[in-house]
């Protein structure tokens, strides 16, 4: 009988392909979070000598409320890629044809399952969970590139977007990542036709 991982990735059975669909769902969901991320942006005034306390606090809640809406896309991504890593080494041992390219996946998002994992710091740093005062806002601004280390003030103006050069959890582009992941989900594509539609019974 011939082994499993001896035929063509497009003769492989339905059953041998579990573990791929569920990395490509998981992949999938990482890019459009991505996607999202991407779209993430804030613009706000100066203050001025005259501005009340209530607009202060209303500016603060405002840049707060960024802050944790791209740090609440950053944890899902990193957790559905900490699940991608689980779903691409079981692909990896089925289809060892796919070894390396899975391999460069694997290494690449090395860092972020540690920083998942609270291994220096990173996602599992508590200090910077709650990003409701202003230097909490200001340092998880800073360490994700979005905000110069030189400014000590967010009383001036504020206009800030997520572009490709977001650190994720401190410790990728999301443009580096972003297109690892596409470059993969093409290659499995070509490879196993993950996103042909299902043949109908004759």
């Amino acid at each position: 009988m011939t082994p499993a991982t001896d035929i063509s990735p497009r003769q492989q059975p339905a059953s041998d392909l579990g573990n791929l669909y569920r990395l490509a769902d998981h992949l999938d969901a990482t890019l459009a979070m991505g996607e999202d991320l991407m779209r993430q942006s804030v613009e706000i005034a100066p203050l001025t000598a005259g501005d009340a306390h209530a607009s202060i606090e209303q500016r603060h809640r405002a840049l707060a409320g960024f802050a944790r809406t791209i740090r609440a896309l950053e944890l899902g991504m990193t957790a559905r890629l900490v699940q991608a890593r689980a779903r691409a080494v079981e692909v990896r041992d089925i289809h060892p044809r796919f070894a390396p390219l899975i391999g460069l996946f694997i290494g690449g998002i090395a860092a972020l399952v540690d920083a998942a994992a609270g291994r220096d710091g990173g996602l599992g740093d508590t200090s910077k969970t709650a990003l409701t005062s202003g230097p909490d806002v200001r340092a998880f601004l800073t360490s994700r590139g979005l905000l110069d280390a030189s400014v000590q003030s967010l009383a001036g103006p504020i206009n800030i977007a997520v572009t490709e050069d977001y650190l994720v959890a401190e410790r990728i582009h999301l443009g580096t990542l972003l297109d690892m992941i596409a470059q993969l989900l093409e290659s499995m594509d070509l490879a196993f036709d993950i996103y042909a539609e299902p043949r109908m019974p004759d």
